[in-house]
């Protein structure tokens, strides 16, 4: 599959506020998940650090989600995950609604998962929405509810000691644009999921969001 960059938007540099003008100039980004042991038994809210080169913190994400919600539905929880720089500033929102996860009616009902994109926090920028197949797919589009890229992995994500790689690609599907590495600790670390590590090698990094709402 032929590889094609993403490039950014043209606007005004000195208008975005610092993270977002720090993930400009990045080609790879990398996302770490705070896990601890005792997430196995309760779990937390989620909270992920994105570091640039030489492991400088550029933003922090923080879920917010009902204590029930974590603990009874899973991955399938609704919840709101806030993107903010070292300041504090909050730069991008990702919200997804509690969704029925199966049933009778899988096809065709409520129960397909949706992602909103905001940014900054109160606009709409786009979504990522999956499609129904065999194997997990999703689709991302802007505000004008285009297809602009998507998002396709294997269908087994239980793969011990060995990298998760998920694929974006421009909307027809032929060329790759981007790809996110879910890394292996190499260790039992990847069976109890304390060690939960992502590379992206574009800018956008609120893609790793995918593979969290799996």
């Amino acid at each position: 599959m032929e590889e094609m960059p993403i490039t950014l938007q043209p606007g005004n540099d000195e208008a975005l506020p610092p993270g977002l003008k720090d993930l400009e100039s990045l080609d790879t980004i990398t996302v770490h998940q705070h896990l601890e042991a005792g997430d196995m038994c309760f779990q937390r809210p989620s909270r992920y650090s994105v570091y640039g080169k030489e492991e400088d913190s550029i933003l922090y994400a923080q879920e917010v989600s009902e204590c029930y919600a974590r603990q009874c539905l899973g991955a399938m929880r609704g919840f709101v995950l806030k993107f903010s720089n070292q300041d504090g500033q909050e730069l991008i929102r990702l919200q997804r609604p509690l969704r029925c996860p199966c049933g009778v009616c899988w096809w065709w009902c409520c129960c397909v998962q949706e992602l909103s994109i905001e940014s900054p926090p109160g606009q709409e920028i786009g979504a990522i929405m999956e499609d129904r197949c065999c194997c997990p797919s999703y689709k991302i589009i802007d505000e004008t509810e285009s297809v602009v890229y998507k998002v396709e992995f294997s269908c087994c994500l239980c793969k011990l000691c060995s990298d998760i790689v998920i694929t974006i690609s421009d909307a027809m599907g032929g060329q790759r644009v981007a790809e996110i590495r879910k890394v292996t600790a190499g260790d039992c670390g990847d069976f109890c999921g304390t060690h939960n590590d992502f590379t992206i090698d574009c800018k956008y990094v609120i893609l790793i969001l995918i593979y969290h709402s799996t």
